[in-house]
């Protein structure tokens, strides 16, 4: 009788610390896919926090003190197949899981507007999956008309 009784308890405590562990694991999935909803609440300061991960962009931010947060967008299922599918920046979306609200593509750009970054930010684990440096320049209509010839400025090269 007292060998059935501890065989019991011990079944019963078992089934407790398997559902407690089941329980903890759910909370810990909400939580995760609350953080993961709420991209529209991440600041300026977190997303560079996080982009500075990178050593590229970390290395960008030192050079460009005056660069700014130009754009933000949450990319969703269907901006990412649709960025899949551009002829423009279609390396940015290559490779991202198909999932909402889990990617934040940012973009970049120093005061003169002459140099910037786009990057992916993977907000499950709070890295930079992607990261293009962007080098721009202008010429006039005019110019690229005649065939004028157009340099970069040193600084640039």
């Amino acid at each position: 009788m007292k060998k059935n009784i501890v065989i019991i308890s011990s079944v019963i405590l078992v089934v407790l610390l398997i559902a407690i562990v089941f329980i903890y694991s759910i909370s810990q999935n909400k939580n995760q896919k609350k953080q993961i909803e709420d991209l529209s609440l991440v600041n300026n300061e977190e997303i560079i926090t996080i982009l500075k991960t990178d050593k590229d962009i970390e290395s960008y931010t030192q050079k460009y003190i005056d660069f700014g947060i130009t754009n933000k967008e949450i990319l969703t299922k269907d901006s990412i197949i649709a960025g899949q599918s551009s002829e423009n920046f279609q390396a940015v979306y290559s490779g991202l899981e198909l999932e909402d609200n889990r990617y934040m593509k940012i973009d970049l750009m120093n005061q003169t507007g002459n140099s910037g970054f786009v990057a992916v930010i993977d907000f499950k684990d709070k890295s930079v999956s992607k990261a293009f440096g962007i080098l721009l320049f202008q010429a006039s209509a005019d110019a690229i008309q005649n065939g004028q010839k157009i340099s970069i400025p040193a600084e640039n090269k």
